[in-house]
């Protein structure tokens, strides 16, 4: 670790405001749900509470992910980095009830969020460092949506995708946690220089009003490239058809 990142590693304000220099970081198409889901408007999301304590999920995060959920209708989850519980919760609470959830973390005290409540039956619990062996009974393309939260340095996102993607299933989705432009100079968020050289092999792009990527195999296909395209946010600044009114005051 270098110098400027000692020193930035424990000062996350200064980190902030240099960040906000760096406009050119996130570089991934932005996609926008409501135009690539059918029904993601209609999706209703319950919150019966909010994660609570540090390193808890953005609001905006938590109901992105619970409108994943409805949509796309998992039948088999991934968590890697579960910690309390909250997203392995909101992911069960928001998936059909044969959903079975896998929250997969190094600490065994991981999910207290869910333990002890009837939702806890959907949602299997798994300790240990990740790692190929970790996942060696785990049969390529089990899983219809996995979602990576666990260490953002680069080497750790970079290492845990190449063990993870394998079990992806072909019409299923990969979603990271904190593609977002925070830890640059300190080098705790690695996330979106390890998707950008991702990106340059498969199909990723950003969810627009979130800190979520995602990946979906589908759209290597040409009708899942077009569909990625269309709903890129950078082609449309509105909905088709929506009216748009301006002001001179800020908003």
């Amino acid at each position: 670790m270098s110098l400027i990142s000692k020193a930035l590693y424990t000062r996350p304000r200064i980190e902030e405001a240099l960040s906000v220099l760096d406009k050119k970081r996130l570089t991934l198409p932005i996609i926008n749900l409501r135009i690539m889901l059918e029904g993601f408007d209609e999706a209703p999301v319950v919150l019966r509470e909010l994660p609570a304590g540090s390193w808890s999920s953005p609001i905006a995060d938590v109901v992105m992910l619970a409108k994943l959920a409805i949509c796309l209708k998992p039948k088999r989850v991934l968590e890697v980095g579960s910690f309390r519980g909250y997203t392995a919760k909101n992911l069960a609470e928001h998936t059909p009830p044969e959903t079975r959830i896998l929250a997969f973390d190094r600490d065994p005290r991981h999910g207290s969020a869910y333990q002890g409540l009837a939702i806890a039956a959907k949602i299997d619990r798994r300790v240990d460092d990740i790692s190929a062996k970790a996942f060696a009974n785990d049969p390529r393309g089990h899983y219809d949506f996995i979602f990576l939260d666990a260490d953002h340095t680069y080497e750790s996102v970079k290492r845990d995708t190449e063990i993870l993607l394998p079990l992806l299933s072909a019409d299923g989705a990969f979603v990271w946690h904190d593609y977002a432009n925070w830890g640059r100079f300190s080098r705790k968020n690695g996330v979106p220089e390890a998707l950008h050289e991702l990106a340059e092999r498969i199909p990723i792009a950003a969810i627009g009003g979130s800190w979520l990527a995602m990946h979906r195999p589908a759209w290597s296909t040409p009708a899942g490239s077009a569909a990625l395209t269309a709903a890129s946010q950078s082609a449309y600044d509105v909905l088709p058809g929506e009216d748009v009114w301006s002001t001179d005051h800020l908003r």
